[in-house]
């Protein structure tokens, strides 16, 4: 199942209208629409928005689209090994300005979430939305310069550089160097 499949899903089990959803999150019925079909993938913030009115959490919408997606019969392994070419991936919002995320642990029902990102070069136009959610976050640059902005405090990273921050926090990352920043990262609980 695919994530505008699993919000149209949600918004029907509460008997909820698209224009209720609207009015709830503040996200226009058209996007809306588009996301619920797969035509458009949601902002980070967007999606904060639309599953805040649908009284839930993007982890728990993400573990519940590996549940149904997982056979439930498999028992979990001592150890998972995860292969390059079968790492989850996730872009939100339009592929140029946002990060695109690798997950490296095997799904989403776990404590923590191991993910390799890339959050490509910015040119010109405005950067990503500060997002908050619960839990914690690290994250290590393995290369380029980012601009973190956690509550109000700026912090750059360059390469061999790590962060550490309450994710309740206002948070905010821009790539501010000439080539893409790629950097380690792990929250806990999974963010999504």
């Amino acid at each position: 199942m695919e994530l505008g499949q699993k919000i149209k899903e949600l918004r029907s089990g509460k008997g909820m209208t698209l224009e209720e959803l609207s009015q709830l999150s503040g996200v226009s019925q058209s996007l809306l629409s588009m996301i619920e079909r797969n035509l458009s993938a949601p902002t980070v913030r967007t999606l904060e928005r639309i599953v805040k009115a649908l009284e839930t959490t993007i982890s728990h919408v993400y573990m519940e689209m590996e549940a149904e997606s997982s056979n439930g019969d498999v028992p979990r392994k001592k150890a998972a090994v995860i292969k390059k070419s079968e790492r989850k991936q996730l872009v939100l919002g339009p592929e140029r300005a946002q990060a695109h995320y690798e997950l490296l642990t095997p799904d989403y029902q776990r404590r923590l979430q191991f993910m390799y990102i890339h959050f490509p070069v910015q040119r010109g136009g405005k950067g990503g939305q500060f997002v908050s959610h619960e839990g914690e976050e690290c994250g290590l640059i393995l290369e380029g310069r980012l601009k973190a902005i956690v509550g109000d405090e700026e912090i750059i990273l360059e390469e061999g550089d790590c962060i550490y921050f309450d994710s309740a926090i206002p948070h905010l990352m821009e790539n501010i160097g000439n080539i893409e920043v790629r950097a380690f990262w792990v929250n806990t609980p999974p963010t999504f």
